[in-house]
C-alpha cells in the first residue's frame, strides 16, 4: 500500500472519517467546496466526517498530502510506511523529553523499525551523546536550526538508521523576544534527504510538546511517501 491515504479495512467503523493535518478549517472549506462535512479540531489535526463514501474519496483526492488516514493515528501511519519499506528509525529529543519515542512504541510491532532514541534535555548530553559542537551551542543556542541539524547528524553517525527525527524547542512557559515560547526546530532525515522545520506553537507547554511530535511524524510521513520502494 503506497497510497497517500489508505481506506480503513473496517469500513463499518471509519468509512466516513478522514484525518488531516497542517491545514486550517478555512483552507479545508475552500478545498472541499461543494462537499458537506463536519470538522472536529484537535491537537492531532482536523478530523472530517462525511455522509457518503463518495464524498470521502473525493475529499482524499482534493486534500492530497494533507489527508493522512481514515482512522489510523499519525504514528500508526508512519510505522506502517516504515515497515512496508523496510526502513529503520531513531530519535533525538530535547523539549519533548521522550514523548515522540513513547508515541512511536504505542504501535504494536514498532520494534521492527524503531531502534531507539535519546533524550538530550541538557546541552552537556547534546554534546556527549550526539556530538553537537559546543561552539554551535554557544553561538546559536540549543534552540536553533544549527543545533537541530547537528542533532540529526549525530543520529545518522551514531545510530546508523535509515531515518531520524530531532526536536529542540522552548515548550514554555518562558522564552524571549528573539526566541519566544513555543519556538521549536524539528528535523527529519531519510537517507540523504534532510529537512528542518521552524514552528512557533501557542497552545501551552504540553500541547506544544505534542504538536512538535505530530509535526515531526508528519514530515517523516511525507518524505516516506516520496521514497521509492
Amino acid at each position: 500500500m503506497d497510497c497517500e491515504v489508505c481506506l480503513s479495512e473496517n469500513p463499518s467503523k471509519a468509512q466516513h472519517l478522514l484525518r488531516t493535518f497542517d491545514l486550517e478549517t478555512g483552507d479545508i472549506e475552500d478545498k472541499l467546496e461543494g462537499i458537506e462535512f463536519k470538522a472536529l479540531e484537535g491537537l492531532q489535526g482536523i478530523d472530517l466526517l462525511f455522509e457518503s463514501e463518495k464524498h470521502l474519496k473525493e475529499a482524499i483526492d482534493r486534500l492530497g498530502i494533507y489527508a493522512y488516514s481514515t482512522g489510523e493515528s499519525m504514528e500508526e501511519v508512519v510505522g506502517r510506511l516504515l515497515r512496508e519499506k523496510g526502513l529503520t528509525l531513531s530519535t533525538a529529543e530535547s523539549c519533548t523529553a521522550g514523548l515522540l519515542s513513547a508515541r512511536i512504541v504505542n504501535v504494536p510491532g514498532s520494534s521492527e523499525y524503531f531502534l531507539g532514541g535519546v533524550v538530550v534535555y541538557s546541552n552537556r548530553l547534546k554534546v556527549s551523546l550526539l556530538g553537537v559542537r559546543e561552539e554551535t551551542l554557544k553561538r546559536f543556542g540549543a534552540v536553533s536550526k544549527e543545533t537541530c541539524v547537528e542533532m540529526l547528524k549525530g543520529l545518522r553517525e551514531r545510530f546508523g538508521t535509515d531515518t531520524g527525527i530531532a526536536i529542540t524547542g522552548i515548550a514554555g512557559p518562558g522564552g524571549s523576544e528573539h526566541k519566544p515560547e513555543g519556538l521549536t526546530y524539528i528535523g527529519v532525515y531519510l537517507k540523504d534527504k534532510t529537512i528542518v522545520e521552524k514552528r512557533i506553537f501557542s497552545r501551552g507547554r504540553n500541547s506544544n510538546r505534542f504538536l512538535s511530535t505530530q509535526v515531526a511524524l508528519n514530515e517523516l510521513r511525507k518524505l516516506l511517501l516520496k521514497e521509492e520502494l
